[in-house]
């Protein structure tokens, strides 16, 4: 998930410090000709100018050239031909007559069949313009433009989502017929300029076919943008997502990074810092735990928003019982004495707490009666999460008329009984194999055994 980030495109109540031009485009230097408009890089302006064709047009229409064909002079100059400063002008197409300056082709009217024609409608768009941090800007260049209603220039401007028409020039001087006069223009740019970071703005120019061209066309340089440098005293504004609860895996729980469900706006850094607290992969137990979120603009301004991260273990324990127990016990005994493991239990988060229901403790080794009894153990986490798991103990009376060492009963004493003896060596109270009865299996056992071994039992 992406964090939500909104950007206001008109400056708040902010404070202001000195007006500044912050971008400028004067389209090089040298005397070059030819050069296409669409697709040059400027290194003052740091971006890339395009054409777009927005009409119909003729299959010779006039182009878009950056050359210094028609110097860039300063304003009060008339129009000249190739010096060291070029300019954006309109020219005649290629295969006419190419890049002859400010100077435009139409063709005669009627007769667009038979010469070439020069009917053109097409858009010269500047590099995006970063107005971040700046408010009422305003656009100043130089300029000259004949022709006449019909062929004409104007001004446009794009606030990153639409273009809009921004003026129609007027035409300058023609005092220096027949080259034009430059002069100095200025339009503030629209209140959705403030704080965009996303502004162009473009010349277009449209003529026909009717023959009626009357030079220059039109031709601007040295444009640069000015605006009041924004001293940001707002902090942003922080919405956090709602309240939110997430289960426990495997290895219990951590603290994602909640950071993109938030909704952040700043009115002047497109990109303020956003840190959380606790941090993202903190361990986590279930609980409830709040999160915060904080955003610090480029001023230093920050602001913050709280939610609660609710965590739910819903995961059961695990439990791993000891292996079932048989005992034997003399004739006419009522209960056995068992030793019992104990159960063995794990969980993903918490500790756990182990019962059994013969009694009631952890360890289950007791007095048990004659007969299968079925043990239960079971495992319960701190969230209240079991498990269970079962064994088997069996206390068996031995047969009365069995005699000593005949731990089977079989009448005979033999290895099968011997196996007996070696299984409960070391074998503590009420063990079959405890042949002096002094409640443990020791060799003094097997002692008594071999002086038995062989016999037959009546």
């Amino acid at each position: 998930m992406k964090r939500t980030l909104l950007l206001f495109l008109l400056l708040p109540v902010l404070g202001f410090s000195q007006n500044v031009t912050f971008w400028t485009e004067d389209f090089g230097f040298g005397c070059n000709s030819g050069q296409d408009a669409d697709g040059y890089f400027s290194i003052m302006s740091g971006g890339t100018w395009s054409v777009v064709v927005l009409g119909a047009e003729s299959d010779t229409p006039n182009q878009w050239y950056i050359s210094a064909e028609e110097n860039g002079n300063d304003a009060g100059q008339c129009g000249s031909v190739c010096g060291e400063d070029p300019s954006l002008h309109i020219g005649s197409h290629v295969d006419i007559l190419g890049d002859l300056g400010a100077a435009y082709f139409e063709g005669l009217e009627d007769f667009c069949g038979l010469i070439p024609c020069g009917a053109t409608d097409r858009r010269a768009e500047s590099p995006v313009i970063n107005c971040s941090g700046i408010g009422n800007a305003v656009v100043n260049f130089n300029y000259m433009e004949g022709g006449n209603a019909i062929d004409n220039a104007t001004l446009w401007y794009f606030d990153g989502l639409t273009w809009s028409l921004l003026v129609d020039m007027p035409k300058t001087a023609l005092t220096c017929a027949p080259q034009g006069l430059w002069t100095a223009y200025s339009i503030a740019l629209p209140a959705s300029s403030n704080n965009n970071t996303d502004v162009q703005i473009a010349f277009r120019w449209t003529s026909n076919d009717d023959g009626d061209a009357t030079d220059p066309s039109f031709a601007v340089d040295d444009i640069f943008v000015t605006g009041d440098f924004a001293v940001d005293l707002v902090p942003p504004q922080v919405i956090c997502p709602p309240d939110m609860v997430i289960s426990t895996d495997e290895f219990c729980a951590i603290v994602g990074d909640y950071a993109d469900d938030a909704i952040i706006f700043d009115d002047v850094d497109p990109f303020p810092l956003i840190t959380q607290d606790p941090m993202t992969g903190t361990d986590a137990q279930p609980g409830d735990y709040p999160i915060t979120i904080t955003a610090t603009d480029n001023s230093g301004n920050s602001a913050f928003c709280t939610f609660i991260l609710t965590v739910i273990d819903d995961d059961d324990p695990e439990i791993t019982c000891p292996a079932d127990v048989s005992v034997q016990v003399a004739a006419g005994e009522l209960t056995g004495s068992v030793l019992l493991d104990d159960a063995v239990a794990v969980d993903n988060c918490s500790t756990v707490t182990v019962t059994n229901d013969f009694n009631g403790t952890s360890n289950a080794s007791d007095d048990y009666p004659i007969g299968t009894t079925a043990v239960v153990f079971t495992a319960e986490d701190s969230s209240g999460n079991t498990a269970t798991c079962t064994v088997s103990v069996n206390v068996v009376e031995m047969d009365e008329d069995c005699c000593l060492a005949d731990f089977n009963c079989d009448g005979f004493v033999s290895v099968v009984d011997l196996i007996v003896l070696i299984q409960e060596f070391g074998c503590i109270s009420s063990c079959v194999a405890d042949l002096n009865e002094d409640n443990v299996v020791t060799v003094i056992d097997l002692q008594i055994f071999s002086g038995l071994y062989g016999t037959i039992c009546p």
